[in-house]
């Protein structure tokens, strides 16, 4: 008789022995019907930042508070041929925000829709079609609200970002006396080349002797 149990507790064990290496066999097959999803790629401009200040530290996508430091753009630029913005040819949102020197017509400050047009309830502008701001943005408007105005790339994302119904934002025809060309996809890169240069040609017709940037090199690292 107990040879007997011993037998079938042989048998039993014999084949459950056989089951489980079976199993383990079959595993890798199964694991790699299921192999686990890729994460997600980070958001366009955050690795690495689009924009940092002078001190390195990276533009947030939004901020009710004013930037101190000079901004050195583009730090993601997809160009063959040029790179981020100079060191010394960052964007020095202070000056430009109260230097009269800093507009087209040298008696006032730029205004902060000039850049930031959105924010405001409507506009004169004809092609100026967006508006997310019940009151014109002011730097005194900014701090009573505290609502957060967005960078430019809320909107003007990077040329290699994924095109939807919102962005980039439809080409703009101006209007015969801006005397501009059709803008084409409005990009980041477009807008900052519109606005920017447009403003400081506009600048160097009233005094030739202004810095103000126009070319390439003057802003820009060369690749390479």
């Amino acid at each position: 008789m107990k040879l007997k149990l011993i037998v079938v507790l042989v048998v039993v064990l014999g084949y459950l022995a056989v089951v489980l290496a079976c199993n383990k066999k079959q595993t890798p097959t199964a694991s790699l019907s299921h192999s686990p999803t890729a994460a997600p790629a980070p958001p366009d401009g955050t690795d690495p930042p689009h924009a940092v200040d002078t001190s390195g530290k990276a533009i947030p996508a939004q901020s009710a508070t004013q930037p101190d430091k000079p901004i050195i753009l583009a730090k993601d630029i997809d160009d063959p041929k040029w790179g981020e913005t100079k060191p010394d040819a960052a964007f020095d949102h202070v000056k430009h925000s109260t230097d009269a020197n800093y507009s087209a017509d040298g008696k006032s400050a730029p205004a902060c829709v000039e850049c930031h047009h959105t924010d405001q309830p409507s506009s004169t502008v004809p092609y100026l079609k967006k508006f997310e701001r019940k009151e014109v943005l002011t730097a005194k408007q900014l701090e009573s609200s505290k609502d957060a105005v967005k960078s430019c790339r809320a909107c003007h994302f990077s040329p290699t970002a994924e095109e939807t119904d919102e962005y980039p934002p439809k080409s703009v025809t101006y209007p015969a006396a801006v005397n501009k060309p059709p803008s084409g996809k409005l990009t980041n890169d477009v807008a900052y080349h519109i606005n920017c240069i447009g403003c400081h040609n506009d600048a160097k017709k009233r005094d030739a002797k202004l810095k103000a940037p126009v070319t390439c090199d003057d802003c820009h690292t060369k690749k390479g």
